[in-house]
């Protein structure tokens, strides 16, 4: 198991939980990307787009044999030009997120969340994009000892 794993392993069920989830604007309907890591850069301000990373922040090994954990960030970035009620489209899909994550506390048979599940979102936001994130801990396997026979 590696963090890299796990990255994937969380987007991919992320993939699924905004699958048909979209934020609606006056002027279109903008899907919800989901990446492992940092999404690409934008390089022109005209690009609209709506998006949610997930990140590893920092792993840990336990005291209990086979078992790490990881702090997983997952951030979220919503474009929604209504300077009025935006912020209520990033606040829908983070609470989306995290009444899926809640009922699926196992991701990919393998990770598993250890509670609490925090979400931040700051009072400076780059109009019209809505930012936020959640932050939480994963388990992740550990490799086991292999004995050399020579």
């Amino acid at each position: 198991m590696t963090t890299v794993e796990l990255m994937d392993n969380l987007a991919e069920f992320l993939k699924i939980v905004v699958k048909d989830y979209s934020t609606k604007q006056k002027e279109d309907n903008l899907p919800v990307e989901v990446y492992a890591g940092y999404p690409p850069i934008r390089t022109k301000a005209s690009e609209l787009s709506s998006f949610i990373y997930v990140l590893v922040t920092s792993f840990e090994d336990k005291a209990e044999p086979n078992l790490s954990t990881a702090k997983v960030e997952i951030g979220f970035s919503i474009y929604n030009s209504d300077t009025a009620q935006g912020f209520l489209s990033l606040y829908n899909l983070m609470e989306h997120v995290r009444q899926h994550i809640l009922k699926q506390r196992t991701i990919a048979e393998k990770h598993r969340i250890i509670l609490p599940v925090k979400g931040e979102v700051v009072d400076e936001q780059p109009f019209p994009q809505w930012q936020g994130k959640i932050t939480t801990e994963y388990t992740i396997g550990q490799p086991t000892e292999e004995e050399l026979y020579w």
